[in-house]
């Protein structure tokens, strides 16, 4: 987290802070350049040919091909004479087909383990619940127009990564369960004059890099019972 506490000085890089974020940052720009991190496409499921196993999605989302809806939030403003407070935010909402094919991508990647392990039967999984949101938050207060503290911070989806399982024998549904895996995902500070592209992008790539940690603890747990 970025903190400021400082005078008269503070005050300006204060305002120049909520310019920056309230002027340069909307929606549009937002998700115009989530999309890009994703090359303006969402990402396919990688399978292998015969070992693949079929991965779905309960997860809705609309627009449905949309890579990513984001929308701004202005709260807690409290404008009063000698004390001023702002909650300021951007929530960016990412299509759940983004960690669900990072996540069956991840799985097929370790098929042959679990096809081994199922010795004959089919494996069907359904992702019930991912972690699929981000927010840029600048939360600021001044003090008799000479004291004030600012905390900019990416605020991730706290959800943890939730999938239900069958197990067939020749059609039959042999076996079902729901496995959990904790979101371990915390808040991330943005560095003093950071941008929010910078921050996003960097947000994005660890984001991508804990859907495939994730997916990975799954196929561990999902190992174990079987």
């Amino acid at each position: 987290m970025t903190k400021i506490k400082t005078t008269l000085p503070g005050l300006s890089i204060l305002l120049l802070l909520f310019v920056f974020v309230s002027g340069c940052l909307t929606t549009k720009k937002m998700d115009q350049f989530v999309a890009e991190q994703y090359n303006n496409k969402l990402p396919g499921q990688d399978k292998k040919k015969n070992t693949a196993i079929p991965v779905t999605s309960a997860i809705p989302f609309t627009p449905e091909k949309s890579i990513s809806v984001t929308t701004q939030k202005t709260s807690k403003v409290l404008p009063l004479i000698l004390y001023f407070h702002y909650d300021y935010r951007h929530t960016c909402t990412l299509n759940p087909a983004i960690a669900v094919n990072n996540f069956a991508t991840t799985v097929n990647q370790q098929s042959a383990k679990l096809n081994q392990k199922l010795n004959g039967q089919q494996l069907e999984l359904t992702v019930e619940q991912v972690p699929n949101a981000f927010a840029l938050v600048d939360k600021a207060g001044i003090l008799l127009f000479f004291i004030h503290w600012d905390k900019i911070f990416v605020q991730p989806d706290f959800k943890d990564l939730m999938v239900s399982y069958k197990v067939l024998q020749g059609g039959t549904v042999v076996k079902t369960n729901r496995i959990s895996v904790k979101n371990e995902e915390q808040n991330r500070g943005i560095r003093f004059a950071q941008s929010w592209r910078s921050s996003t992008s960097e947000y994005l790539s660890e984001y991508n890099a804990d859907i495939v940690n994730m997916s990975k603890s799954f196929v561990n747990k999902l190992l174990q019972e079987l």
